[in-house]
């Protein structure tokens, strides 16, 4: 049996430890370095696990994607010049940088990646969030509190100049004084703008497109738990935010291509008319990866070849990505960037656009184009074509 410790014994113990941290340099015994680099990669560790799964993690999501990098170069530097437990620090910070640059938004392929040229045939596609449509003084609708005043003839003008044989928009919608959705219809003036093409709309996505329109269809998502319904009390749109996929089968020669447009739930809220933490709440994470769910159900339930694009208001950080169909794969080492990022887009640091395609689907360019005021998005511009 154990001899109970005796209360002087404590005593000297406790005072012993006093001691150790008061002492002259004892800051020393465990260098700031280490400190700091052991707890960005506990950070790194439960953003890689929490990120997405749990919507109380919605805050730390925030973090620019680039620091998932950044930080730790900087923390290994700094090691490498400590003079105490470098090896250390050194370690912890190479594990946060092999464990977060995936999420950084750096894009290494576009060092090497070469695309082979596109065919004669090959389909431009652009897909672009319109930042509420043509919604300013000259339409029909004020422009909301913060949006600067449009050029609507700018805003066709910029459409025909992207030359896409498919257009794959978001927000075809206008928003009131009271942040409410309003619906649009622009569908004869779209077909004075693209004569010839096909047009299909489902809440807020239109998309416009050269090939016939084979089949058309608006995902609807469905949450587990009334309580986290994305719809408003009283609503007289409730598809505004229950449908965010615009599914259209496109045929492009003798094959039928699957063209899905998307525009995910936004992590905050729309109606609390800014970003503060009451806005980052459950329903709208649920929302998120109901809305991700029945796509990815859809895509994986669809033998076709299959392009997705839109604005999936997530940026690299964010774990929900990882709910995108399994089927797709990543367009992105096709862009020439090594930092592609596509909001603001006055001052891009975020990506939350992106665009994938099935392996029957390659891409053989791939640009981001600025909006030059017309939106706080960048636009996806690509040329794509099918294999033989």
């Amino acid at each position: 049996m154990t001899a109970p410790l005796r209360a002087p014994d404590t005593a000297q113990a406790v005072t012993r430890l006093r001691h150790f941290w008061r002492a002259p340099g004892a800051r020393r015994r465990i260098p700031l370095v280490l400190c700091a680099a052991t707890a960005w990669l506990v950070f790194v560790v439960a953003h890689r696990v929490l990120s997405g799964r749990v919507w109380w993690w919605q805050i730390p999501e925030l973090v620019p994607p680039l620091a998932l990098a950044a930080v730790p170069v900087v923390l290994l530097l700094a090691a490498l010049a400590a003079r105490r437990a470098r090896r250390a620090a050194a370690v912890v910070a190479l594990a946060s940088l092999v464990l977060g640059a995936g999420a950084s938004g750096l894009n290494l392929a576009a060092l090497w990646h070469r695309a082979a040229p596109a065919p004669t045939d090959a389909i431009k596609v652009f897909s672009w969030n319109t930042w509420y449509w043509d919604q300013s003084v000259d339409s029909a609708m004020p422009p909301p509190t913060g949006t600067p005043p449009r050029d609507v003839a700018a805003f066709y003008r910029y459409l025909h100049a992207q030359d896409a044989d498919v257009l794959l928009l978001q927000e075809y919608v206008y928003f009131d004084a009271d942040s409410r959705p309003v619906r649009v219809n622009d569908l004869d003036r779209l077909r004075r703008e693209f004569p010839g093409f096909h047009i299909a709309t489902a809440s807020e996505m239109v998309t416009l497109s050269r090939y016939p329109i084979v089949f058309e269809r608006g995902i609807n998502l469905e949450v587990a738990d009334s309580r986290d319904t994305p719809v408003p009390p009283g609503s007289d749109w409730p598809g505004f935010y229950t449908v965010k996929t615009l599914r259209t089968d496109l045929r492009v020669g003798s094959r039928t291509v699957s063209f899905y447009n998307s525009h995910i739930n936004s992590p905050v809220d729309p109606s609390a008319g800014g970003l503060d933490l009451l806005s980052l709440n459950r329903t709208q994470h649920e929302a998120r990866k109901a809305n991700l769910r029945a796509l990815a159900a859809d895509v994986q339930a669809n033998p076709l070849p299959a392009v997705l694009a839109g604005d999936f208001n997530a940026s690299p950080a964010m774990g929900i990505l990882r709910l995108v169909p399994g089927r797709m794969a990543d367009a992105t080492p096709a862009l020439r960037s090594l930092y592609p990022a596509t909001w603001d887009d006055r001052w891009p640091w975020w990506r939350i656009d992106w665009a994938y395609t099935t392996p029957e689907v390659t891409v053989h360019d791939y640009r981001l184009v600025r909006s030059n005021g017309l939106s706080d998005h960048s636009g996806q511009r690509l040329v794509l074509s099918l294999s033989r």
